[in-house]
């Protein structure tokens, strides 16, 4: 039987649709994928009284109730179609011709083993997402040189393999990085492309979704890695329900399917992360180590008020700046309180001896280990130009905005800081030299636009012109 191994955007295909009921006549459906609506079928059939053929099919969009499971059998293949829901109809009277639509939450690319009805559960999901393999370094490719005598090459073998993997554990999901990859052949030429997955495993299969949730604990701190939007570029499954058989039945292998799933389909499609953002990331792989990215699960619910709101400011690179204060900001509060009292705080705290949010900030300040002194006068002042902008913003009783180039200078620093904390997070057990190194890109940049705005923070968290030895 063929096997479609892939479905991009912009495609259709054609096929009989199936809702596993014993009485129901199969009927011709279009499954489309696009960018917009994502995976969409559309169902044409006749709804005049008389006609048993399409009976079924009527009431589905007449009730807006679809069944939940569908497969659509086409010639290149089984599509499997789980949890669908309705998305519309129209009926042309009197001629009774309609044509309805049905998005399914899942498709798997293969016709699944077992009861019809059952909601999709698997063992394995494994994705693909950015900066996966800029992060973890991994490859598929060894090349060896065979020379002569006199040096001149003579041979290339070229090894094509997964060569590294590491996994941990989250909950009870085992994790694994691995390296991946996939042939694309050409008339003259192959091309060999290397990926690295994110592939989770549970002893009894689960929902997508459950196995989404732990892939996006992944996916939340490479954006504080790299200091950007990370997005999800395809899943696949695996499963004993899903195996490939020869013509007797008989089961050959079980390999991984392609798997759409309409919580992440939209992302497959958003602009690829920079290049320059990619090249460097804050926190190295072998620091972190499978070891970091346990305790980061182990610690994501707990620090989730700190990790949402400053995953979502790294990932709106054009979003309004008062917009990424007040998210980078939001975050470091919540961390603040996670963090609890540090050394030298006090001079932030209100005259009841309370903490302020200008304590809150301090806290994340001095908790990222960093030198903060060649753009402010003292961390102290650091955290109270933080805490001064983001009130301002966010209390219509103080008047107008603040100045743009200082909300400018704190989104920078406030989203240097999220992501400096998020690392820590991780490895708690790394002293700054681990974890950072002598010297932060980023760091850098953030001191140049402070040079280049001819400015610094003094100790009362003004924003002014640094003063002359």
């Amino acid at each position: 039987m063929a096997v479609r191994r892939s479905i991009e955007f912009g495609e259709s295909i054609t096929g009989m649709l199936i809702d596993g009921m014993d009485d129901t006549p199969y009927v011709a459906a279009t499954l489309n994928l696009d960018e917009d609506n994502g995976a969409q079928v559309e169902v044409p059939y006749i709804d005049i009284p008389g006609t048993s053929q399409f009976d079924a099919t009527a009431q589905w969009f007449d009730s807006e109730r679809p069944p939940n499971n569908l497969l659509l059998t086409s010639l290149d293949g089984d599509i499997s179609l789980f949890d669908c829901r309705y998305s519309g109809h129209t009926v042309n009277y009197p001629r009774g011709i309609g044509l309805g639509k049905i998005r399914p939450s899942h498709l798997v690319l293969h016709g699944r083993d077992g009861d019809f009805h059952e909601p999709l559960k698997v063992k394995e999901v494994r994705s693909r997402i950015d900066g996966l393999i800029e992060w973890t370094r991994f490859g598929a490719i060894k090349q060896s040189t065979h020379t002569d005598d006199e040096n001149l090459v003579k041979k290339v073998t070229i090894e094509v393999a997964s060569l590294n993997e590491v996994s941990w554990r989250q909950k009870s999901a085992i994790m694994r990085l691995g390296s991946d990859w996939n042939l694309d052949p050409a008339r003259n030429s192959v091309t060999v492309n290397e990926n690295v997955s994110l592939t989770s495993s549970f002893s009894e299969a689960q929902p997508v979704d459950v196995h989404l949730t732990e892939h996006r604990k992944v996916a939340a701190l490479l954006s504080f890695i790299f200091g950007c939007a990370i997005h999800f570029r395809r899943h696949d499954v695996r499963d004993p329900q899903f195996t490939g058989k020869m013509l007797d039945g008989r089961v050959v292998e079980q390999p991984f399917y392609q798997l759409i799933s309409r919580s992440t389909v939209k992302e497959h499609t958003k602009p690829k992360p920079p290049r320059g953002r990619m090249i460097r990331p804050l926190g190295n792989f072998k620091t972190l180590d499978p070891n970091g990215l346990e305790e980061w699960a182990k610690k994501y619910d707990n620090w989730g008020r700190f990790i949402h709101p400053a995953v979502s400011a790294l990932n709106r690179p054009g979003a309004i700046l008062e917009n990424l204060v007040v998210n980078a900001a939001m975050s470091m509060e919540a961390a603040g309180s996670l963090i609890g009292q540090v050394s030298g705080e006090s001079a932030t705290h209100n005259r009841g001896g309370k903490p302020t949010t200008a304590t809150h900030m301090y806290r994340c300040l001095a908790k990222s280990g960093w030198d903060w002194s060649s753009i402010c006068t003292s961390t102290i002042g650091l955290a109270r130009a933080i805490a001064s902008n983001y009130n301002t913003i966010k209390h219509f009783n103080r008047g107008q905005f603040p100045d743009l180039t200082e909300t400018y200078l704190v989104s920078s620093l406030t989203a240097l800081t999220v992501r400096m904390l998020a690392i820590r997070v991780a490895r708690s057990d790394q002293d700054t030299a681990d974890l950072f190194g002598g010297r932060v890109h980023d760091f850098d940049r953030l001191k140049e636009e402070f040079t280049a705005n001819g400015l610094t923070v003094d100790d009362a968290g003004n924003f002014v012109a640094p003063s002359r030895p």
